[in-house]
């Protein structure tokens, strides 16, 4: 819970909070390699819409994954 004090509150009256998809890394072998940290103040997000991410650890997810993937390429499609 990023919040704790705020318990009770619903999530829609909570400030924003994103956290780490590991969707994409972009950086320099060197750094990889060498077990530099991932973020710094450098570092920029890349926010992505949440209807257009699904995080798969199981069965279920990628079926909906696939559900989510047929929708999309339905509504292209029609367009």
């Amino acid at each position: 819970m990023f919040f704790p004090e705020s318990f009770e509150k619903r999530s829609q009256d909570l400030p924003i909070a994103l956290h780490d998809a590991a969707q994409f890394y972009w950086g320099l072998p060197e750094a990889w390699l060498s077990g530099k940290r991932i973020f710094a103040e450098h570092s920029t997000p890349i926010v992505l819409p949440r209807w257009r991410v699904q995080d798969i650890d199981t069965l279920e997810d990628w079926k909906r994954a696939e559900l989510i993937f047929e929708i999309l390429g339905k509504m292209k499609n029609e367009k």
